[in-house]
């Protein structure tokens, strides 16, 4: 009993000085398809997270950045900017165009996690040097990401411009934003899209060395379908409507049925 009571003890501390860790940071920006966010350079898991309201609200978990004793007068430097932000990133703000760089290298832990006003259109871009794995969810404008890892979008409503290399990319759409085309590429990982079931599209579909899978009805698109080569293939579904093209080297593809 008492080894429960001081293992018990232990993780409450640990517990409390993880939240005690957590630094805050925000940026007031408009909640509207005006806003981009251009976010550069972050490392490890990179959660972000739409919400209606009207400011960037970055949490930090990371290592303490606090200059040692020794520095004292001095500033710390980086080769992509200045921490502005007292948690290693530099923020620049231009009217309605926000861009906020990592400035830790690679080698450092950067634990993040941004929450963003829903209609603001986001970009991503990092590097292969970089295990960046993204989650996105609850956006409702454009979102742009250049990545090598795993890109995870859940009830977004695009378009979308997104390619990786080495990283599976998994998307629900909560609805369509046909407005502009949307393009989905990786080269070595699977995809998996579920679209709302009435999505109105010209699908092109290729991989070269996977399988696609599907449980909409292309019967009706038969006419339609046309066989380009491989496993690349081009069809409409609901008439068709707004571009999607979708493909993968040594993937499969998977799209389905949403709501």
């Amino acid at each position: 009993m008492k080894k429960m009571k001081v293992s018990l003890i232990t993780l409450l501390i640990f517990c409390t000085a993880g939240i005690l860790s957590a630094q805050e940071y925000k940026i007031t920006t408009q909640n509207n398809k005006d806003g981009r966010l251009i976010l550069k350079d972050f490392s490890d898991v990179l959660p972000i997270e739409g919400y209606n309201g009207t400011d960037i609200i970055i949490t930090s978990t990371s290592e303490d950045l606090t200059p040692p004793a020794k520095a004292k007068g001095l500033k710390p430097v980086f080769p992509a900017g200045t921490d502005n932000t007292g948690i290693g990133l530099d923020v620049q703000k231009i009217d309605n165009l926000i861009t906020i760089t990592c400035l830790l290298p690679f080698t450092r832990g950067g634990e993040y996690k941004i929450k963003v006003p829903e209609n603001l259109s986001v970009e991503i871009t990092s590097g292969c040097e970089r295990n960046n794995d993204i989650s996105i969810k609850n956006m409702k404008n454009e979102i742009d990401i250049k990545s090598c890892h795993n890109i995870d979008l859940k009830e977004v409503t695009g378009p979308l411009v997104l390619s990786t290399i080495s990283g599976d990319i998994n998307i629900t759409y909560s609805s369509i934003n046909s407005s502009k085309s949307s393009s989905v590429n990786s080269i070595s990982g699977e995809i998996d899209i579920t679209l709302p079931v009435k999505t109105a599209t010209d699908l092109e579909l290729r991989t070269v060395s996977g399988a696609i899978y599907s449980d909409f009805d292309f019967s009706e698109s038969q006419k339609n379908l046309k066989k380009i080569g491989g496993n690349e293939m081009n069809y409409s579904l609901n008439g068709g409507g707004f571009k999607l093209n979708i493909g993968t080297v040594s993937g499969t593809i998977y799209l389905r049925k949403g709501i």
